[in-house]
């Protein structure tokens, strides 16, 4: 089993990445954001943490930048009708956090949102892991005061995330990121986008 990989950024397709991990390329499958944050950072190092899965013709790596989000994708795959396709596919639409919620609330429009998963799906999910979230040490995003506000705190977490991943400590890369968005151009970043201004902050302060 491959559990971590930690090598350079080789390339970014829009839900794969290819690491060079001492000269060999390893492509995993990512979420849409963890793949947004790694866009336009070739061959510089990230880490993440994998899961193979075996099938009789194929092997198919997927990785995420942070435990909740593995420990979520291991969840799904327990569920009956979620492949590793559908699984990947509903983290690129809901944090960890925002599937927690969606689940404790029966929030079906949430989850039936995600392409590729209709209703039946969408209840067996609910069904089969209301009881799983509370073992888990996700924690249920709030419901935000203002419009908008949960997805710029998605964006500060994701951002988070990838300056993490570059081996960046967490109070500095917190610091960056939170200096980042409120600078004037980082009210509208997006993920990427946001990184590159805080990786600038961090670069700055050395």
């Amino acid at each position: 089993m491959i559990a971590f990989l930690r090598g350079t950024v080789a390339g970014v397709e829009a839900e794969a990445v290819v690491l060079d991990v001492h000269g060999v390329g390893y492509k995993v499958n990512v979420t849409a954001a963890c793949a947004a944050n790694l866009s336009g950072m070739g061959n510089q190092e990230v880490s993440l943490h994998t899961h193979l899965i075996v099938r009789e013709d194929d092997l198919q790596l997927y990785g995420f930048f942070s435990t909740d989000e593995i420990n979520v994708f291991l969840l799904l795959l327990g569920v009956n009708g979620v492949g590793p396709r559908a699984a990947l596919a509903v983290l690129s639409h809901l944090t960890p956090q925002g599937l927690a919620k969606a689940v404790t609330l029966d929030d079906m429009p949430a989850l039936t949102g995600v392409p590729g998963v209709g209703k039946k799906i969408a209840q067996r999910i609910v069904l089969e892991l209301k009881d799983k979230f509370k073992k888990l040490t996700v924690k249920l995003a709030e419901t935000p005061a203002i419009p908008g506000e949960a997805a710029a705190a998605d964006t500060l977490d994701d951002a988070l995330a990838g300056l993490l991943a570059l081996g960046y400590g967490a109070g500095e890369a917190r610091d960056a990121v939170q200096r980042a968005m409120d600078s004037p151009l980082g009210k509208r970043a997006g993920v990427a986008e946001l990184i590159k201004l805080a990786l600038r902050i961090l670069d700055k302060s050395k």
